[in-house]
């Protein structure tokens, strides 16, 4: 047995073992935030997005358009809701130029209808980019739609539709 022979390499093969354990768990731990963030158990959607705009590095203002009132949307649909509303922030902070952006949030009976502006120098090309696809997957897999202009000069404007059974 190796082991037996070199102890200070069992160890450091130990070691190495245990470091890509840990190193796995935490990717996993990532996946499954990924897949329906905490926050949006524990503050509903309108709760996490308004940690998301206060998080996000600019000044964006929330319309919740009765979303809080009566039942949750399904979980899918929250989660759906919350990634395109974070992939839209985040790009308007990092590319767009902007100080400001808004997002908008409406039950209507038959959907959850999104949408995020901000007031940047525009110019947003849908078909580039990992973050956009993500976000059109994300919403095509519930059936849902996006809908984007961003002109040159700016503003840009993410509307999304999601089906939603309240």
């Amino acid at each position: 047995m190796r082991a037996l022979k070199d102890p200070d390499a069992a160890h450091k093969l130990l070691a190495d073992a245990q470091d890509q354990a840990e190193e796995a768990l935490t990717e996993l731990r990532h996946v499954v935030r990924g897949i329906h963030p905490p926050i949006l158990t524990d503050r509903g959607l309108v709760g996490a997005v308004r940690a998301l705009a206060a998080g996000s590095g600019l000044e964006v203002s929330v319309r919740d358009d009765g979303v809080e009132d009566g039942p949750r949307a399904p979980a899918a649909v929250e989660a759906a809701a919350y990634f395109v509303i974070a992939e839209a922030l985040t790009n308007a902070a990092k590319h767009s130029g902007a100080r400001q952006a808004s997002v908008g949030l409406v039950r209507m009976p038959d959907r959850l209808r999104v949408s995020v502006r901000d007031e940047g120098r525009g110019g947003a090309d849908p078909s580039g980019g990992s973050g956009l696809l993500g976000m059109r997957r994300r919403v095509a897999a519930l059936d849902g739609t996006v809908e984007m202009t961003s002109p040159v000069g700016g503003p840009t404007l993410i509307e999304v539709e999601l089906p939603c059974v309240w």
